[in-house]
């Protein structure tokens, strides 16, 4: 939708509160999607930090999972979860990885 309020305000010369109406939101919301695509040239802060917290596990170790679980189909968490921490050096709980 961020996208769009840029394309709805400079492409199509629409009012600030008719954008806000078009996409859902304020219309404080819309001037700051205005105001990030003038300072970066895009919709989102390139220099802001993420949010959230990081990720247990990557995409390698999902991977080492699922070629775990397609060649044993049957091995249980705790198998799982002992495989992970000897092959990766990775320790997760058993609830992140079921």
């Amino acid at each position: 939708i961020r996208v769009h309020i840029i394309k709805w305000r400079y492409d199509l010369q629409l009012p600030i509160h008719e954008i806000a109406k078009l996409a859902g939101c304020h219309e404080r919301t819309v001037y700051k999607f205005l105001q990030l695509h003038r300072a970066y040239g895009q919709v989102t802060n390139p220099y802001a930090l993420p949010r959230g917290r990081p990720r247990a596990l990557n995409i390698m170790h999902l991977n080492y999972l699922r070629s775990l679980l397609l060649a044993n189909p049957s091995l249980y968490l705790d198998e799982l979860h002992s495989q992970l921490l000897l092959n990766c050096d990775t320790d997760v709980s058993l609830a992140t990885l079921s």
